[in-house]
């Protein structure tokens, strides 16, 4: 009885651990010019494929310290399309990428949620990319060619305006 016992309480331990694993990212289409708005990609980061089954950006994983605009703190995920692709000779990232900034408070705490969005045809003179401004319940402050954004990360605009790491660096090894 006592063997009986200890292998359901394992099973159900064994359970338990595997629910609380992170998740796998679900895949999508790359969202095109005529359907991207705030509201559509907060759907796609949030409720299709959440953005915290993404992969952390590769070797910057966890809470990261951080800088203005972004906060003290930071985290940074980046969906399958972006990370599977690197590193990129071209440093262009593919149609598809989506770049998720959790922006931390000096106790650590969420405050505001930044998005990249690569997405043909949005804005061709400044890299496609869609960029998105959210608070922590999802409330969009703001979306578009967000001159601020642009204005900061069009210092990397030979990197595809990513500024977290060149997009043609070797990977961190595993």
């Amino acid at each position: 009885m006592k063997t009986y016992i200890l292998i359901v309480i394992l099973i159900i331990a064994a359970g338990i651990i595997a629910g609380c694993s992170k998740k796998e990212e679900t895949a999508f289409p790359p969202l095109k010019n005529e359907e991207i708005s705030g509201e559509r990609l907060w759907e796609r980061i949030f409720t299709e494929s959440p953005y915290e089954r993404y992969a952390f950006w590769p070797g910057h994983e966890d809470v990261q310290l951080g800088q203005a605009p972004h906060g003290i703190f930071h985290r940074i995920y980046t969906n399958k399309d972006l990370v599977s692709s690197l590193p990129r000779a071209d440093k262009k990232a593919p149609y598809g990428s989506i770049i998720v900034k959790e922006n931390l408070n000096s106790e650590k705490e969420l405050v505001k949620i930044t998005v990249m969005a690569k997405v043909e045809g949005v804005d061709p003179d400044n890299g496609d990319w869609f960029w998105a401004v959210y608070t922590p319940e999802g409330k969009e402050e703001a979306s578009g060619s967000l001159r601020g954004c642009i204005g900061c990360h069009e210092g990397m605009a030979e990197n595809d305006y990513v500024i977290v790491q060149r997009l043609d660096a070797a990977l961190p090894d595993e």
